[in-house]
């Protein structure tokens, strides 16, 4: 297998919009396991705060942005915030487990490019089955990388700590919170990055090369680092979601929506939200497969079997 020729900024956007229109299908059945994920998170947050904040008035004045009242709630059902953040954690753990096979598939799909639903799916589940110990020990050598990032988290928040402390107002409290979290929020993003293109060059390369795991980790650290245009693809990914996710933010401050037509017009709203977000996931990653086809080869493991052939 021979690399590609170095795909350009617009080539990506181009491959990411052909994956989305190609694989409708698949991209609506991810959003489906991410939504059944997500719902289950959700019931049973909703559950501990109801248990907790049912019968207490100050939490809707806490949840319409009044920060002592937020502080209050915070402090008065702190066991209740421990629990929720339980809850979030296994929801994060599981989806972690689930998506590295929803991400192995989609690129074995991205690699192949089957055609037909049957093709499509038979390629998605070997795909995502033939990777998935592959990237499981792929997270473990990234760990150190994650344990970098809360060591800088750590460091930002001790150094904002006294902004935060004497905060009065919401946008007060967001801004030394932000910068604290800044160089965190670059670091995880390169490390990010970094994970990504280690698993395209594991699904690419596998049968014809069998790179080792931790080594093309190293080696993929070297060629982001090289690349900016790995970050900057990514990081454009991240900041439309952030701008669609902000935008219905902004749209839906101040129009409130009563009853059951107002709930369901919120849900329905909801939904699409986050299939877009989704969507533009779905085509960043189809991008990053054609900019990993660019790579230099690895250099080819030769065991004792290909010796005596």
């Amino acid at each position: 297998m021979t690399t590609s020729p170095k795909p350009r900024f617009r080539d990506l956007l181009r491959a990411g919009g052909r994956a989305v229109s190609r694989y409708t299908g698949t991209l609506f059945a991810v959003f489906v396991v991410q939504m059944l994920v997500a719902s289950a998170c959700m019931v049973a947050i909703a559950v501990v705060l109801a248990q907790t904040f049912a019968h207490l008035p100050m939490f809707d004045d806490a949840v319409d942005g009044d920060l002592v009242a937020l502080i209050y709630c915070l402090r008065w059902g702190k066991p209740s915030f421990l629990a929720i953040a339980g809850i979030m954690f296994g929801a994060l753990l599981i989806w972690q487990l689930i998506s590295w096979f929803l991400v192995g598939g989609l690129y074995g799909i991205f690699d192949t490019r089957p055609e037909g639903r049957r093709e499509t799916a038979r390629v998605f589940g070997a795909a995502g089955a033939s990777t998935y110990l592959t990237y499981a020990r792929l997270a473990v050598c990234a760990l150190p990388g994650w344990i970098l990032v809360l060591f800088v988290l750590g460091v930002g928040v001790g150094a904002a700590l006294p902004g935060i402390e004497t905060a009065l107002t919401v946008p007060q409290l967001l801004g030394p919170i932000f910068l604290a979290c800044l160089p965190a929020i670059l670091l995880t993003h390169f490390l990010w990055t970094v994970s990504e293109y280690a698993r395209i060059e594991l699904t690419l390369r596998q049968d014809s090369h069998q790179p080792g795991v931790f080594w093309t980790y190293l080696r993929t650290i070297g060629w982001v680092a090289r690349r900016p245009v790995t970050l900057l693809y990514g990081g454009f990914g991240w900041l439309v979601i952030a701008v669609v996710t902000v935008a219905y933010a902004y749209l839906s401050q101040g129009h409130p929506m009563y009853g059951s037509g107002g709930a369901v017009t919120l849900f329905v709203v909801r939904l699409g939200v986050l299939l877009l977000r989704m969507t533009i996931r779905f085509g960043v990653l189809a991008g990053q497969l054609e900019l990993g086809r660019a790579r230099p080869l690895p250099p080819r493991r030769v065991t004792p079997v290909d010796i005596k052939a």
